[in-house]
Formats: C-alpha cells, structure tokens, sequence
C-alpha cells in the first residue's frame, strides 16, 4: 500500500484551558475519546487516570513541573495507561529515549492518524504537556493538532493556524520536550472495577517521597515548608523570582481546585452506582470538596484573587499571609488524609 503523504482528521474536538479543565492529559482522554465514540467525559478521565488525586512538590527546588499528570503514580507510564482504560481501550506508547529517532515517530503517528486514530503526545509544542495530534503533512516533517500552548506568545514563531483552528508546526522534533506519544489500541477492554478505581486513588493519594518529590499528602507538608522558607522570599527580590513563587504556588492551588472538585464528582457517581459503599464514599468526596472550600473562600481572598499578576506575587511574598496560606494548605491535607482512610477502608 503507497504511502500518504498528508492526513487530517477534522472534527476532533478543541483541549484548551477554560472552564471545562485545565489539566491537558484528561482532556486529551474526553476529545480523543469524543472523536472516537467512547463514553468518557472530563470528571471520568480526571478520576480513572488518577489525575484528580494527585499533589506533587519537587522538595529540591521551586519546580514548575510539580503539577505534571506524568507525576501522578511513581510509575510515569501508569497513568497513561488508566487514562486509556477510562477510554475502554488498551495503551499504545513510544517513549523518546537517546536511541529514538525523529522517523520512529513520524512512522507511530502516520500509523494511528492513517488508521482514524488522533495521536496524544507530550509536547510539540512548549513543555511537555499532553496535546493531540490531529494529522500530518509532507509525511510527517508537519503536524498539525491541538494544544493548551498554541495561542501563547512565547511560542508564536513556529506556529501557523489551519482554518479549523488546528496548529501547524514543522519544528515539532527539535523542542527537547516532546518526549512521548500515546494512542489508544485497537482492543476493547472492560471498564475498571471500583476496586481497581480506589486502589489507584489510595496509591495517589497515600503521603510518600519518590525521590525529591513528596507526592500524595506528604506533598501538603513540603508545599507548607517551602512557604514558610523565609529566605526564598527575600525583601529585595526582583520579579522573575517571584513569578517562579507565584507559579509553583498557583499551579498547586490549580491542581487541587481542578482535581479534588472531579474526584468528589465521580466519588458521588460511584456512590449511587454501589449502595453498599455509598456511605464512605460520600464522606469522602465531601472532604474533597472541604479542600475545594479551603481554596475559594480563604486562600484566594489571601492573594487578592486568582490571578498570577503583580498583586498576587506581592501579597504571596509578604510573611504573615504565607503563614496564612501554611495554616489552609494544613487543613487542605487533614480533609486529604480522611478521604484517604474512607477510600483504604473500602480496598
């Protein structure tokens, strides 16, 4: 069979921060799985992932990947591998490693987009974020797509626009991030049982260090240390220090703002579906959504809203609001560790 040389699936439907998330992976699930005709919307693909448990803080440095779905479970692959079982399908994935060339993944993604199949890859443009890949030109030396970074300005002079809307780039291989592609098999499988669903949770949620990252509810207490570091937030600092702060703080607040209000979501669907474990789990998504309170009613007012402007750096800077902010982030993690021991209890 003679090899095409261009292919767009047109259709697929647009991932992009707003109201409907701001955690790529997931949705990458909900518009691959739409195009695809599976029955999985964003609160499914957030919680059978694993994404919406999740809380990572890089205990070495200031780190702005902390809030990467990639972190989810020690295992970096497994939550790849739930999002497509949130799909009912099995997990094709080819990883960029020393050894990878530009052609093994050209020849990846010719294959699933020629077969009907849109592409998540990590990257392609900025960091390495999931985004989809809709088609291809010129064999693949173009790519065209969706990604939550294409309208940023920082990245506007490798990016060209189809009239769909699609991103256009054909310097796709030279970012050093994008370091993975991800589609779903052809086979069917059967969805995850609650006991599997709440295993995952348990895993994601129980307090551990994975080498410098405190994951789960352990990360709470080196989210809290970091703000109650004096000397990282010097009187003098100058601004790109305090952009770093802000964003490692907000990215935080973003992951638990997104993840805890999906899990409680889904934590309620599971307790209509399974009467037998509805007790426990109502209690706790309702702690879920005692984190989500914490947030909205205390922790925004303390910054002066929920942007990452000027005001909010300053206000995040001065040390009677980031002891403010330890006291919250302490009673975030207290309603974590009970909604964990109602979901152990139920494993």
């Amino acid at each position: 069979m003679e090899k095409q040389e261009n292919a767009i699936l047109y259709g697929v439907p647009k991932v992009a921060y707003g109201q409907d998330g701001c955690t790529p992976f997931p949705m990458c699930i909900r518009s691959c799985g739409t195009y695809l005709g599976c029955a999985v919307d964003y609160t499914r693909a957030m919680a059978e992932s694993g994404a919406a448990f999740r809380l990572t803080w890089d205990t070495a440095c200031w780190n702005g990947g902390n809030v990467d779905a990639i972190l989810t479970f020690d295992d970096p692959v497994k939550v790849f591998r739930c999002g497509m079982r949130a799909m009912e399908r099995n997990l094709k994935f080819l990883s960029r490693t020393p050894d990878t060339k530009k052609e093994d993944f050209t020849a990846f993604i010719r294959r699933e987009i020629d077969a009907g199949n849109p592409v998540i890859a990590l990257g392609i443009i900025g960091p390495p974020e999931a985004c989809i890949i809709t088609g291809y030109r010129e064999e693949g030396r173009i790519l065209l797509g969706w990604n939550v970074f294409q309208e940023y300005p920082e990245y506007q002079a490798n990016v060209r626009f189809e009239k769909n809307g699609y991103f256009i780039t054909d310097v796709w291989w030279e970012n050093p991030d994008t370091t993975a592609l991800i589609a779903a098999g052809p086979d069917a499988l059967q969805p995850l049982t609650l006991g599997e669903v709440l295993q995952n949770a348990a895993e994601v949620l129980e307090g551990h260090m994975y080498g410098t990252y405190a994951k789960g509810t352990l990360a709470y207490d080196a989210w809290k240390n970091a703000l109650l570091c004096d000397r990282d937030f010097p009187e003098d600092a100058v601004m790109p220090l305090l952009v770093e702060r802000m964003m490692c703080h907000g990215d935080a607040m973003d992951c638990l703002s997104d993840g805890r209000w999906h899990a409680a979501k889904y934590l309620y669907r599971l307790a209509e579906q399974y009467p037998a474990a509805a007790s426990k789990l109502k209690t706790a998504a309702k702690e879920m959504e005692g984190i989500s309170e914490i947030l909205w009613k205390e922790m925004i007012p303390v910054l002066g809203g929920w942007e990452r402007e000027e005001n909010q750096m300053r206000r995040l800077a001065k040390p009677e609001n980031r002891r403010l902010l330890a006291g919250q982030i302490e009673r975030m993690k207290a309603h974590d560790e009970r909604a964990y021991a109602c979901i152990r209890e139920l494993t």
